[in-house]
């Protein structure tokens, strides 16, 4: 049985230290991620070339300084004369990636998710990553049912699959809307005293020692990091 663990976290755009973006606080990220201890990271409030991270390209700089030498930027939008996004790192070779657009109504913030396929020892693993909105209540169950729809396809075509991201809601609302899959955080603090950071998994899958990393004592990001061990069924 093949075993891993799989990280998901929100990393502010690099800008929770001094309450705007300075290199020091990406280095502080790239050196948290790389001591982590997971094999796969999903991030979240990730910029690419954005005019209030000096142009940096945040997933290739954190993927660089943090040892994991296989990433994918997935864009939300445009955003400063650059793109903002989320992306994820491996250190599993990527044999497979996507950025999904949404087909949303009302939502304004949250409108993609992607995903990467990773080949772990001969085992091919799909994760995806998303960020819901926050901009409303209507906004984020709008992207909520998009990311259903996306992940009830790819299930149907491809089988298995995990889903990082921050759902900017409660599991239980997130069970109540995406019945058909499984939650890794059931009440673990990721953000303040919420539980909005999770990994929803399907059959083919067991995830077990879910637990939580700080990231928030020492500024390095607004989230503290969720992490997990996953077994390849």
């Amino acid at each position: 049985m093949k075993k891993f663990t799989l990280a998901s976290f929100n990393i502010g755009a690099a800008s929770k230290m001094y309450n705007k973006y300075d290199p020091a606080d990406l280095e502080a990220i790239a050196d948290f991620i790389r001591g982590c201890g997971a094999d796969v990271v999903s991030l979240q409030e990730v910029d690419c070339g954005c005019d209030r991270s000096a142009g940096v390209d945040m997933a290739k700089y954190i993927s660089e300084k943090a040892n994991y030498p296989y990433y994918h930027f997935i864009t939300i939008r445009p955003f400063q004369n650059g793109l903002y996004g989320t992306a994820i790192l491996s250190r599993f070779p990527i044999t497979d990636k996507k950025t999904i657009n949404y087909k949303v109504k009302v939502a304004k913030q949250g409108t993609s998710c992607g995903y990467v396929s990773v080949d772990i020892g001969g085992e091919s693993v799909t994760i995806f990553n998303t960020h819901l909105s926050c901009e409303s209540d209507a906004g984020n169950f709008d992207t909520m049912n998009c990311l259903d729809y996306e992940l009830r396809e790819y299930y149907s075509r491809r089988g298995r699959l995990l889903c990082c991201g921050d759902y900017n809601v409660s599991p239980s609302v997130v069970s109540d809307n995406i019945k058909w899959v499984k939650l890794a955080n059931k009440d673990l603090h990721t953000y303040a005293d919420r539980s909005i950071d999770n990994v929803l998994y399907t059959s083919g899958f067991e995830v077990s020692n879910v637990r939580i990393k700080d990231a928030t004592a020492d500024l390095i990001s607004d989230h503290n990091m969720l992490l997990c061990t996953v077994s390849v069924l």
